[in-house]
């Protein structure tokens, strides 16, 4: 493995956080309001990219007038939020998020402790607030059931966007990756095919908060699943891709596998993983419709 680059030196240098904000007008006043309150405003950036409909981008001007906001089209994705935020922002590390997340008290403090480790990109662990609903619940078992803790700390092979921070110097590295869109998975492969490593640190903590309706939900994983086939068919030879269009039939119920695996192995919300089953493999269902044509175009174009 390459050398990482030295250390940060906590106090020294500049975190920018950006948000990707979209339908979040029951969640965003307590999101920001969460950021601004632990953060020095000498040293940490906030970015707030919105592209919502539901009157979300009034409360940010209203209630958070100080901090930076860029309004997008209310077509944009979550990791083309993110794009744009990391491109109009200047912090030497910047962390991500969602404005349907809450992070902990101490979540600007523990993302800046843990970037003085050499590791190029750093996630944590997302909880789900006691009022999730079912929709709720599906939505993170579908998310995020590899980082509901308890987790190990240590070095893995993904982090989720939504609680994850990113040493600039190697975003910059591998723009070409994140140009049209921050896609952990394209990111994530260009960091590690470098070298660098992404660390999962369980002290980096935040929460999920209702997101997502029904129908919206599922439009979101088609558009993702069919963005993330698209990329690995780009990586495939013929024959590979091929295969997967074949046994895509398979793939929901490999994921239902292991979410189910990750929450009998770590013995919490067995009930809730149980109650939004229905509405989970509808979400599953939608991923892997958009998958199967993200290698039908990937096949198309290559």
């Amino acid at each position: 493995m390459a050398v990482e680059a030295e250390s940060l030196t906590m106090g020294q240098w500049k975190i920018t956080v950006v948000v990707a904000s979209h339908n979040a007008r029951t969640s965003i006043a307590e999101c920001l309001s969460a950021l601004v309150a632990q953060r020095p405003p000498e040293d940490v950036e906030i970015v707030v990219v919105d592209n919502s409909t539901d009157g979300t981008t009034e409360i940010i001007r209203e209630r958070f007038p100080d901090l930076r906001l860029i309004v997008s089209p209310p077509s944009t994705l979550i990791p083309q939020l993110w794009g744009a935020g990391i491109q109009q922002s200047s912090g030497e590390v910047v962390a991500l998020t969602t404005a349907h997340c809450i992070p902990d008290q101490d979540w600007l403090w523990q993302v800046r402790k843990a970037h003085a480790a050499p590791a190029a990109a750093i996630g944590g662990v997302i909880e789900n607030v006691a009022s999730a609903g079912v929709i709720d619940w599906a939505i993170y078992f579908c998310r995020y059931s590899r980082y509901m803790p308890p987790v190990r700390e240590g070095v893995v092979a993904e982090i989720a966007g939504d609680n994850a921070s990113y040493k600039r110097t190697y975003l910059e590295r591998c723009q070409a990756a994140w140009r049209d869109g921050f896609w952990e998975p394209a990111v994530h492969a260009e960091l590690k095919k470098a070298g660098r490593s992404l660390l999962l640190a369980p002290s980096i903590v935040i929460s999920h908060k209702k997101s997502f309706r029904l129908l919206s939900f599922m439009r979101q994983r088609f558009q993702h699943g069919r963005q993330f086939g698209a990329w690995r068919a780009s990586c495939l030879p013929s024959r590979q891709r091929a295969l997967y269009i074949v046994l895509s039939p398979l793939i929901p119920f490999v994921l239902l596998a292991r979410i189910g695996q990750q929450v009998l192995q770590k013995g919490r919300h067995c009930k809730a993983f149980v109650l939004s089953l229905p509405v989970l493999l509808l979400f599953l269902a939608a991923w892997t419709l958009g998958e199967l044509a993200g290698y039908l175009r990937g096949v198309k174009v290559h």
